[in-house]
């Protein structure tokens, strides 16, 4: 504000018109990978996840360092869900990512010599720079000691990002049977945020964006101030403007869907631009791609090479696009409108109305899932660069915190959301469908078993089935992932993801199946192997059956 009014006080004593600041925007990133350590490798497994930190997450803080080192701050809202944050603080998987970059650079050096010698000097090129990439980000991981969740943590603090809260293992809360197995969700998810970022955050993330009726009033005991709604839940509340959830202390924020189709949309969306690098066809030895999309809908063998600066020229002219249309959603909320025949329409009579008689300013927040930059879109991260770069100096849009825009314009009104999700129909049925079925029937068995056994457990004198029972606890939220009912309905690696849910079924039934019979000695060495793979929470929770009590 303070900048704004010194710029004005410049321009009114040279006689220049002066700035009127239309709004705030928001850049929400939501980062989340399920559970895969030790579940696999390739190609989906450990390796999905190290590719991610190579494409994307360094490569983001790197963006957050230069823009820093700018004076830029107030860049974005990042969720780290609890499931990738244990993944990301484990010395295991910390030693694995070293290990794929030292991989990654031999399989590059072998293109390399593949290209020489073939004189390629087109893909040469493009391997070099990638070997470059390669051996950049080693270094820069190497720097931060490997500790990712760290750097996050001193950006949060310097003013760069605030980070959001969300469920422990992304459970799809519209579809959970039991009020106990919401709030375990939450609560594990909250404590596990507190003690892996250091914050208690303002802001929470539904999974999917699956907003459940009663949802806030777990969030307000909590502290939440704000969760983050599709704008298919608030379709009575006009413009970019938040509302109080009924009598609750919290505040809905509306995803814009305009921004969110400029980016995520597959046949208009940015990343399918013909000159960005394409992220399907794959060099043989390598696995790494040297292809440009090309055209939507062009076949893998029509691809042709990719041109590295004809992207990021494209790069550019969507940062402009951008915003432009985020200009455009703020001039709606803010500008007289009127329909053909003179009329003002009623919403757009209530949106203005509650801007000019509240004296608040619309936010336009637009959210993706983190990993579109980078990893499938590779000229994401440095788009993300440069359209913030480019806000930044704006004197008409002013980038904010989520908390931040709060603080400066509380909600007017209350809402009432409806049961909405971002997927397909902005209903449940991306998840919940006949493909599925089988999943929900059995988790909520799974859930009705563990609630019984825990019960009988819980006693003092039940202090050798603590171990047991924990472990159970972690399978549980480890079944009640929503990857797994999504990459079954779109058959995105459906076989793996079937594994998943199926081998964490079975570790389950074998624990409570002991548990039930009361004839642990039996499993003790099983109960060993399934807590190396599946240690989630196991440094960071003590007594995680407390909180499905």
């Amino acid at each position: 504000m303070r900048k704004e009014l010194n710029e004005n006080s410049r321009k009114r004593e040279q006689g220049e018109p002066l700035t009127m600041l239309k709004g705030y925007f928001s850049f929400v990133l939501h980062t989340h990978m399920p559970y895969v350590r030790k579940n696999g490798k390739f190609p989906v497994g450990e390796d999905w996840l190290y590719q991610v930190l190579s494409d994307t997450y360094i490569p983001l803080l790197g963006t957050l360092a230069e823009l820093e080192h700018e004076g830029i701050r107030s860049c974005m809202a990042v969720t780290l869900t609890p499931v990738l944050c244990e993944q990301l603080r484990d010395p295991y998987v910390r030693e694995q990512t070293t290990e794929y970059f030292k991989t990654m650079i031999k399989h590059t050096e072998e293109d390399i010599k593949e290209f020489s010698r073939d004189n390629d000097r087109l893909r040469l090129e493009l391997a070099k720079s990638y070997l470059d990439d390669f051996r950049r980000r080693l270094k820069a991981y190497a720097a931060i000691d490997g500790d990712i969740l760290g750097a996050f943590r001193y950006f949060e603090k310097s003013g760069m990002i605030e980070t959001i809260g969300s469920c422990a293992t992304h459970a799809f809360l519209p579809a959970q049977k039991h009020r106990q197995d919401i709030t375990s969700q939450v609560l594990i998810g909250l404590h596990s945020h507190r003690e892996n970022l250091g914050t208690n955050p303002k802001g929470f993330w539904l999974p999917e964006c699956g907003y459940r009726d009663g949802i806030e009033d777990i969030l307000d005991t909590e502290g939440i101030d704000y969760l983050i709604v599709d704008p298919s839940a608030l379709p009575h509340v006009a413009g970019n403007f938040p509302c109080y959830i009924g009598g609750s202390n919290i505040t809905a924020l509306k995803r814009n869907k305009n921004t969110h189709l400029n980016v995520w949309s597959p046949s208009v969306g940015y990343p399918g631009d013909g000159n960005y690098l394409d992220s399907v066809k794959r060099h043989h030895n390598s696995g790494l791609y040297y292809w440009k999309v090309t055209g939507r809908g062009v076949s893998i063998e029509d691809k042709e090479l990719y041109v590295p600066n004809n992207a990021l020229a494209r790069a550019f002219d969507h940062c402009g696009h951008f915003i432009k249309n985020i200009q455009e959603e703020l001039d709606k909320d803010l500008s007289p409108k009127t329909v053909p025949g003179g009329d003002l329409k009623p919403s757009e009579f209530r949106e203005m109305k509650m801007a000019e008689k509240h004296d608040i300013h619309p936010l336009v927040l637009a959210s993706y899932d983190t990993e579109l930059f980078g990893h499938a879109w590779r000229e994401g991260v440095y788009w993300i660069e440069i359209t913030l770069r480019s806000l930044a100096a704006s004197e008409s849009i002013r980038l904010a915190l989520p908390h931040q825009y709060l603080e400066s314009n509380p909600p007017a009104d209350s809402c009432r959301p409806l049961g909405t999700t971002w997927g397909e129909n902005n209903d449940d049925s991306t998840w919940v469908n006949p493909e599925t079925s089988w999943i929900w029937e059995n988790l909520e068995k799974a859930q009705e078993r563990f609630s019984t056994v825990s019960r009988k457990h819980t006693g003092p004198e039940e202090e050798n089935s603590r171990q047991a029972l924990e472990q159970a606890a972690r399978e549980l939220l480890l079944l009640e992932s929503s990857d797994w009912p999504f990459m079954v309905a779109k058959d995105r690696a459906k076989k793996y993801a079937t594994e998943r849910f199926n081998n964490h079924l079975e570790r389950f039934d074998i624990i409570v199946g002991a548990l039930e019979k009361g004839n642990l000695e039996s499993i003790r060495k099983e109960l060993e192997e399934i807590e190396n793979l599946d240690n989630i929470f196991r440094g960071s929770i003590r007594d995680i059956t407390s909180y499905f009590r």
